[in-house]
């Protein structure tokens, strides 16, 4: 974006502490971190704007137009996207679903047709789904290509049906011509899309494992839930005056500290986030330009 203002140090903050930067950006005006969103590279925007307390994006969201909207989407993945997605009002909504790539759009629009206190609505469907005749050879390219967050490679029939799943380290070993069948192990529990958060909590499943298969009726594979994930969901879909109280005292607390520092510099743009010592030396006499941080920053805020 060649109207985006050069402050390598706010976009070295953005890139490299990017819940931080989100924690700041809740405590602004929602116009104001609209303008900031609207101007930065959509990577950074993007990494930031996931971060957000979902109502929140949504706010920030509204005041973008579709273009600007779709470049910030763009490199989010589905569930982020779709947190995002539900505190927008239809028509838009719908619009911005139908101008994402095909796979992303359908995934997207799988996770909104759950209510969003459902399991189903969290769940994260960038998973790779293999038919169990797969070769470990062809799964293993499969699963590079996807570049997986969960080592867990599914085994699901025609119609999306969990068969098994295989660990990665298992095909990591196995004979590339061997097929997914015949490594396949099936979950040992599995979450319901249409159950609820709060009772998922209580499920017996997470004393075996960190991630459990999200399956709707039909058994169905919908994504993989983590136990971490659960944990921010309920936090998530707390009321938003509960979200940002309780349990978020500290970080409500450090957005407030920001925002008595940076209450003065708002017409500034990017200068609303903080000079941090991890991004800038304390030196007095080192200039942004010559910190590597910062040209690393600059660099990607030309590129993006």
């Amino acid at each position: 974006m060649s109207d985006t203002p050069q402050h390598p140090l706010s976009l070295a903050f953005m890139r490299e502490h990017p819940a931080q930067a989100a924690t700041v950006l809740d405590a602004l005006p929602a116009t104001d971190a609209a303008q900031l969103l609207g101007r930065v590279p959509a990577r950074l925007g993007a990494a930031v704007l996931a971060a957000m307390l979902p109502h929140r994006a949504g706010l920030c969201i509204a005041a973008l137009d579709d273009e600007r909207v779709q470049e910030l989407l763009a490199p989010m993945g589905t569930q982020p996207k779709v947190a995002l997605l539900r505190h927008l009002p239809e028509p838009r909504r719908q619009r911005l679903v139908a101008g994402l790539p095909t796979a992303a759009a359908l995934a997207s629009a799988l996770l909104l047709g759950f209510s969003e206190d459902a399991l189903g609505a969290w769940a994260d469907p960038d998973v790779v789904m293999l038919g169990g005749d797969t070769r470990v050879s062809d799964a293993l390219e499969r699963a590079r290509a996807a570049a997986l967050t969960h080592p867990t490679v599914f085994v699901c029939d025609a119609s999306r049906r969990l068969v098994g799943s295989v660990q990665l380290a298992a095909l990591l070993v196995a004979p590339p011509v061997a097929t997914l069948a015949t490594l396949a192990h099936r979950p040992g529990a599995v979450l319901a899309a249409h159950a609820s958060l709060a009772s998922a909590a209580a499920h017996p499943g997470w004393a075996q494992a960190s991630a459990l298969p999200v399956v709707e009726q039909g058994q169905r594979l919908v994504g993989l839930l983590t136990s971490d994930a659960l944990a921010r969901a309920l936090r998530r879909a707390a009321p938003p005056a509960q979200a940002e109280s309780g349990t978020d005292a500290w970080p409500q607390l450090l957005a407030r500290g920001y925002w008595q520092a940076l209450a003065g510099l708002m017409g500034l743009g990017l200068s609303v986030l903080p000079r941090v010592p991890p991004v800038m030396p304390a030196s007095t006499d080192a200039s942004p330009a010559s910190t590597p941080g910062a040209a690393q920053s600059t660099h990607q805020g030309g590129s993006a």
